[in-house]
């Protein structure tokens, strides 16, 4: 396109598909300094979200809601160990205690583990996961164009008067194919 009539819809589209890729892979693709809490099932590691760095971690050993315990880089490990130097680097997801480390995470304290950090599966989004944010927009983008809006195995409605209103109803088979294996497994 060499105009910029459709850039308010492409860029809803794009952020749409991309929100539907995070819904499917159960991780997002993009990082964000936040803080997060956790309950410990073990004193000795910690299952977490998609991980990238920490930049402090604190425990509230008491319940109380006062995270009193800041613990140091030399306390735990992040897990696994090598995840940053894949050639598609992987996020950690797992903090284990140190060997001589001080402290151990507070099991049963409900929030007993508070991390402030960078979060999300890499800090740039991996290539294969852009293809198919590029492919499944094209593809949603063209439908609008078709009558009544269908188009293969996608659906995409699009107020002219809200450029946000997009739905989709769901991944092509090629992007879902592409994303595989991205998703993230969740062992209950």
């Amino acid at each position: 396109m060499s105009d910029t009539t459709d850039d308010a819809v492409l860029e809803a589209v794009v952020e749409s598909v991309s929100r539907a890729i995070d819904d499917f892979c159960g991780r997002r693709f993009y990082a964000a300094t936040q803080t997060r809490y956790y309950s410990a099932t073990s004193g000795r590691r910690l299952l977490v979200d998609d991980l990238l760095s920490v930049t402090t971690l604190k425990t509230d050993d008491d319940g109380d809601g006062t995270y009193e315990t800041t613990w140091a880089t030399t306390d735990y490990h992040l897990a696994p160990y090598n995840a940053q130097l894949e050639s598609v680097p992987q996020p950690h997801w797992r903090i284990e205690v140190s060997q001589n480390g001080d402290y151990t995470f507070p099991v049963g304290v409900r929030r007993g583990v508070e991390i402030a950090g960078s979060w999300g599966f890499s800090s740039t989004t991996p290539d294969v996961v852009e293809q198919a944010c590029l492919f499944q927009a094209a593809h949603e983008f063209r439908s609008q164009q078709m009558p009544l809006g269908v188009s293969g195995t996608g659906s995409l409605r699009i107020s002219d008067e809200f450029a946000n209103d997009v739905r989709l109803t769901g991944l092509h088979p090629v992007t879902r194919r592409l994303l595989e294996p991205y998703r993230r497994v969740v062992f209950g």
